[in-house]
């Protein structure tokens, strides 16, 4: 009976030792087998990270390429028109449609651009103020008129342009300009900002700017195959290179100008000379120019202005700028032949005009101006008294619309 229970017992001790054998081979197969799963759930998050890594880099790639296309294909357009109202004696109408002006702009890879600035004129026509081709050897694309100096560059442009000549050149524009009318050194003595076809060199650092040019002639209307050359300087001593944004008027420039003109045959035509000087520190804004131009056949103007102004939104976000004037006019004229001596000799020593203008320029939004202005002449010669828009005191009413 023993020797019975003993062979059961071995037998059952057997069946146990079996059993947990397959367990134990068993369980490192599993253990093996989880590894080996986990092993490539890993490899799978990995190749997983490497397709999204690719896809965000497409998209980049996809992105430039369409900015790319887009900046190609880009063309910005802005502008401005005004409607005038002013007691002109013997104006046909005291309201009046002044310049539109359209603004078209196009740069590719901001090296080449090609800019112009159409006119539409009720008197004039239409015409184009502004059309030139602009290469950017240093910087980015530069407005088509106003002014140019804002960002260091170094650019050469031909075609039409508005000639860099003392300061008021920066003002054409209705919207630049905070004065209703320009000084006597723009409207009388150059007979407007000066405008021509030709080709210039514009260059900006932090404390010197200038421009070289050459034009068809500031005389072309008298010396048909002339040319004129010319230069600008200006000096920008207290400007800050940290600064992320230049703002548009310099705090102190100091500008130097000179043009010579020749005529068809080679011979020296005229000659221009001016001096100007423009700043803004916080509220109070300055400027000042002063030409001299003579001219062979024995003409010479000479001329100068001075115009201060109060920014009010510098001092209490107030949108509105007070602006005050004072300018002179000279001109003398030796080739005068006339039986009143008397004329001719006043004309041989000068003929003068001195005004004193001032008024305000209110900001509407941004988007729109209006300005209110009111000047009167201080000394007229008679020559200038006989014209037939003359009147001692005027008064002007300006509404300028961007978009």
């Amino acid at each position: 009976m023993k020797q019975i229970i003993r062979s059961t017992s071995f037998k059952r001790a057997c069946v146990v030792f079996v059993l947990l054998f397959f367990v134990m081979t068993n369980q490192g197969k599993l253990s093996a087998d989880e590894n080996q799963a986990k092993t490539s759930d890993e490899d799978l998050v990995k190749k997983l990270d490497q397709l999204s890594a690719k896809i965000e880099r497409l998209e980049g790639k996809v992105q430039d390429l369409d900015e790319k296309l887009s900046a190609k294909n880009a063309l910005e357009i802005s502008g401005f028109f005004d409607v005038s109202f002013s007691n002109y004696k013997n104006k046909p109408n005291v309201f009046a449609m002044g310049n539109l002006e359209l603004d078209l702009e196009h740069s590719y890879d901001n090296k080449f651009q090609v800019a112009a600035a159409l006119v539409f004129d009720d008197e004039n026509g239409t015409y184009l103020g502004v059309g030139l081709i602009d290469y950017a050897f240093i910087g980015g694309p530069v407005p088509p008129r106003g002014r140019l100096f804002i960002e260091r560059g170094l650019h050469i442009q031909v075609g039409r342009f508005d000639v860099p000549l003392g300061n008021d050149w920066n003002y054409v524009s209705a919207v630049n300009r905070i004065t209703v009318t320009p000084p006597l050194t723009t409207s009388n003595l150059m007979e407007g900002v000066y405008n021509d076809v030709g080709i210039r060199v514009l260059y900006s650092a932090v404390a010197l700017n200038f421009s070289l040019y050459s034009t068809h002639g500031i005389e072309k209307q008298y010396s048909y195959g002339g040319i004129s050359y010319g230069t600008r300087i200006g000096l920008t001593p207290f400007n800050n290179p940290y600064t992320i944004k230049q703002q548009s008027t310099p705090v102190f420039e100091l500008g130097f100008s000179y043009l010579y003109d020749i005529d068809n045959q080679g011979e020296k035509s005229e000659q221009v000379i001016a001096v100007d000087y423009e700043s803004k520190s916080g509220p109070l804004i300055l400027r000042s120019e002063y030409y001299n131009r003579e001219k062979t056949v024995g003409v010479v103007f000479e001329g100068y202005h001075l115009t201060s102004g109060l920014d009010f939104q510098n001092i209490n976000s107030s949108p509105f700028i007070i602006f005050l004037r004072y300018d002179y006019h000279l001109e003398k004229n030796n080739v005068i032949t006339s039986d009143d001596t008397a004329a001719t000799e006043a004309a041989a020593e000068g003929e003068s005009l001195s005004r004193i203008t001032g008024g305000v320029k209110f900001n509407i939004s941004n988007t729109s101006f209006l300005k209110l202005e009111y000047h009167t002449y201080l000394t007229a010669a008679e020559r200038f008294r006989e014209d037939a828009y003359f009147a001692e005191s005027l008064y002007y009413a300006q509404l300028v619309i961007t978009f």
